[in-house]
C-alpha cells in the first residue's frame, strides 16, 4: 500500500504569496509611474482599485504555483515520474 503522501507546507505557500503580492505592489508603481508621465489623468480611487487588484493577482498567483509545485513533489504515482521527450510521448523504459 502506498504511503500517505507529505502534507503540504503552509508556511511556505503564505511566504511566496506575500512574495507575489510584493511583485504585484512593485508592477503597480512602475505603471503608476508610466501614467503619471503621460498626459492621461487617473483618479486616486482608480489607481486605490489598480493597485490592490494587481497585489491580489500577484499573491494568488504565487500561492497557486508554490501549491502546484509542491502537489507534484509529493505526487506518489509512478507514472507521473516517466520523463516525457519533445514530441509528448513519454519514454518506455525496458
Amino acid at each position: 500500500m502506498a504511503s500517505a503522501p507529505e502534507p503540504l507546507n503552509g508556511r511556505r505557500i503564505v511566504l511566496i504569496g506575500v512574495v507575489g503580492g510584493l511583485f504585484g505592489l512593485a508592477v503597480s508603481f512602475f505603471l503608476q509611474a508610466i501614467v503619471a508621465n503621460t498626459t492621461v489623468t487617473v483618479s486616486s480611487y482608480a489607481m486605490f482599485w489598480f493597485r490592490l487588484l494587481l497585489g491580489a493577482f500577484g499573491t494568488m498567483a504565487g500561492m497557486a504555483i508554490e501549491t502546484v509545485r509542491q502537489l507534484q513533489v509529493t505526487n506518489p504515482d509512478p507514472a507521473y515520474r516517466k520523463p516525457v521527450l519533445r514530441g509528448g510521448h513519454p519514454r518506455e523504459r525496458p
